[in-house]
């Protein structure tokens, strides 16, 4: 198997963020920068055939910045780990682990974001129930932070192009939200509701769909985004448990066990937890 992964520049400034082990793809101008990413992905999926036997990635130019990872290391795991459908090289723990899903925490930081997503899920008649859908450190990946077969690609795009056609081409309720802007969680930049839904779409699939083998590269090797969350780093590996205690043996006690020591965590680490007061972010 051989591992074709690709990080996307932009501009000069971007391409001096390249690992030179990676592949340059380039997507000069950026000339549908409210797609952000998807943009260049799309077009080397439409133009591309995929070799069945190997995998492949499309990483950002911030990928060594986030997650302090070489392509050495990359491709070293991936050696270690044959097999795999995906591979996950996913950083930021506290969002992984603080919420019961990826979905639970865009909710938090995009408010309406589930409202869209099951319109979503409407239009296309795929049923998921998001409140009770839970993502351990293997099933959540932020910012497509992976390398993957073509089996998990082909159907990855096949969903991520329905919400592209939806967002382009139709005047609907469904497609002015999509395109609605929303706050990036770190910065006063805003970008379309579609950017974060997109992102969400692999850990919609591997936690759907037992077909898909992943592999995640481990969490406590990754750099902490938000050192304020360091000194509870063995509560949040506890939530982790919890979280794998449910999807094996069922009971809402682990959940109800989950969701008390969360909320212990962010109300110690998170500034504006004690002001919501909530017990979970799915309304």
């Amino acid at each position: 198997m051989t591992a074709h992964i690709y990080q996307i520049f932009y501009d000069d400034a971007t391409e001096k963020q390249l690992d030179r082990g990676f592949i340059p793809l380039a997507n000069p101008g950026n000339p549908r920068a409210d797609w952000r990413e998807y943009w260049p992905i799309r077009n080397f999926l439409l133009d591309n055939v995929l070799d069945e036997d190997d995998c492949y990635g499309f990483l950002s130019p911030a990928f060594a910045n986030k997650s302090r990872l070489s392509s050495e290391k990359v491709f070293e795991f991936i050696r270690a780990n044959p097999g795999q459908d995906v591979y996950s090289f996913s950083p930021l723990r506290q969002d992984s682990l603080c919420y019961l899903n990826i979905f639970e925490h865009g909710n938090r930081f995009h408010p309406g974001m589930l409202e869209v997503i099951n319109m979503f899920f409407d239009e296309i008649q795929l049923s998921a129930n998001l409140a009770s859908l839970v993502m351990d450190l293997q099933t959540t990946i932020f910012c497509n932070y992976l390398v993957a077969k073509p089996a998990f690609w082909q159907k990855w795009f096949a969903l991520t192009e329905k919400l592209f056609d939806i967002a382009e081409h139709e005047t609907t309720p469904l497609s002015r939200s999509l395109n609605d802007q929303t706050m990036y969680r770190y910065s006063k930049n805003t970008a379309g509701m579609k950017v974060f839904i997109m992102e969400r779409i692999a850990s919609l699939l591997v936690s759907l769909d037992p077909e898909l083998s992943v592999r995640a590269y481990d969490i406590e090797q990754m750099p902490w985004s938000e050192i304020t969350y360091y000194p509870y780093r063995d509560e949040l590996m506890t939530l982790n448990a919890l979280k794998l205690a449910y999807l094996h043996a069922g009971g809402q006690t682990y959940l109800r066990l989950f969701f008390e020591a969360r909320n212990r965590i962010l109300e110690k680490c998170d500034p504006m937890y004690p002001q919501e007061r909530k017990q979970h972010f799915f309304d």
